[in-house]
């Protein structure tokens, strides 16, 4: 009924080989432009057949091949550039792993293209996750939007092939949903209050967008606004193409207002710069996790100009923070040398982080089940117990249990502003109780 399992002939004595050179079909994309963006080429394709062979150490099977264990990857959003670099960061987690000892059988990714919300339709990327379940996938990294990780949450349960989602939505939490989050939505809105009033400003102007998590951006920083003291003066609700967008910046200025917020997808502040430049104003401005999207495609970038935002690159190139204390990741700083050398490039995106990640937690549970099916799998995610991290600062780590399925623990957010083309590590985000600057008696 099924065919026998079949192998490359590729494996080797000393150390993981993969079936192919690289996981996608426009290898030779050529060095970034900019060290943040995006390592491939817009329009660039998964290879279907990707396998990663554990090294032999001279030994050999009874004669009959291993079926590789199959695990799915969910790419649920157009990813511009970066497909290259989160296709090949799950193959080099497989190497490492598997280098490590970790696993000791072939691993087999199969990638489901199935772009759905916000932008197509939300049946695209559940159809997307129920094709990797029924080719037998025992996991599946991603999805990536918060949209289609909620709209997807109950059928994951259903079907009971966990999914690890780089979601920050935080209803998202679930029997088979686990996070290795890019971001925390409401984190989020909390940071960026706490920041705008740690620069002195007291009269707000906030953006948002009617989504799943937009309210939640919303709703949070309106919250810690009222605990900080701040004012939300103006309070627009976006669309993903905004609207009045001058006339709304320019009535803010009129009000006297100082800095902005916005909590949305990031759909919204592709606009924001040309309307800055025909207002000829560049207030200080701030927003959650959409302002990683500098790393999809150069114009995006372009348009994010003057930004701060929530990031989980820890360091710039100097590998300091503001207070001259060094900062890097040790497990970012290495993993990035050895992804260069495998696959012939730098791309120090978070993408890359993220990617490498979440192949860790899959192989890592797959690793820790007593067999190879989904629901052994979910318990085996949840005996992970302070991994290291390749996201965020150095003591960003990632643990799960029966009841916590967000795996990213410590200081795994940050602050970042994008000005002049270039990207500047503003610090991590360390706030304090009022009470320990209050000369209270």
């Amino acid at each position: 009924m099924f065919p026998e399992p079949t192998d490359h002939g590729v494996a080797h004595p000393d150390h993981a080989v993969t079936n192919v050179r690289s996981g996608t079909d426009s290898p030779d994309a050529g060095e970034a432009t900019k060290w943040y963006e995006g390592g491939g080429r817009i329009g660039e394709k998964a290879y279907a057949d990707i396998v990663v062979y554990p090294p032999t150490r001279g030994l050999q099977t009874q004669g009959d091949p291993f079926e590789p264990v199959k695990v799915g990857l969910l790419m649920d959003i157009e990813n511009g550039q970066l497909v290259f670099d989160w296709i090949n960061a799950t193959i080099l987690a497989f190497e490492d792993a598997l280098n490590e000892g970790v696993y000791d059988r072939p691993v087999r990714l199969l990638v489901a293209d199935a772009r759905g919300l916000p932008r197509e339709n939300f049946a695209k990327a559940r159809k997307g996750y129920e094709w990797l379940c029924d080719q037998g996938c025992v996991v599946v990294l991603g999805p990536e939007v918060s949209d289609n990780s909620l709209s997807m949450q109950n059928l994951v349960n259903e079907r009971k092939v966990p999914v690890i989602g780089w979601t920050g939505a935080w209803r998202f939490a679930s029997e088979y949903c686990f996070t290795i989050a890019n971001g925390d939505v409401p984190t989020e809105g909390v940071m960026c209050a706490q920041w705008l009033k740690a620069q002195g400003h007291t009269k707000i102007g906030m953006f948002w967008e009617q989504s799943s998590s937009g309210r939640d951006y919303a709703g949070f920083f309106r919250d810690e606004c009222n605990k900080l003291g701040l004012t939300v003066a103006r309070d627009i609700k976006l669309g993903p193409t905004p609207r009045g967008l001058v006339d709304h910046l320019r009535s803010m200025r009129e009000d006297g207002i100082t800095a902005l917020y916005y909590g949305g997808y990031g759909y919204a502040t592709f606009h924001f710069a040309a309307a800055f430049k025909e207002l000829d104003w560049d207030p200080p401005r701030v927003m959650g996790t959409a302002f990683m999207f500098y790393s999809n495609t150069n114009k995006w970038a372009e348009g994010l100009e003057g930004w701060h935002g929530v990031d989980q690159l820890c360091v710039d190139q100097l590998g300091v923070d503001q207070l001259g204390v060094d900062g890097t990741n040790p497990n970012y700083e290495a993993m990035v040398e050895r992804f260069q050398k495998r696959f012939g490039r730098v791309s120090k995106n978070v993408v890359v982080a993220l990617g490498y990640d979440t192949a860790r937690v899959g192989i890592h549970g797959i690793a820790g089940a007593s067999m190879a099916t989904p629901e052994e799998v979910k318990e085996g995610i949840e005996r992970i117990r302070w991994m290291p991290a390749t996201n965020g600062g150095p003591a960003t780590y990632i643990q799960f249990g029966p009841w916590d399925h967000k795996g990213y623990k410590g200081d795994f957010l940050t602050i970042r502003e994008l000005r002049g083309g270039e990207l500047r590590f503003d610090g991590y985000h360390r706030p304090e109780h009022p009470i320990n600057h209050l000369n209270v008696q």
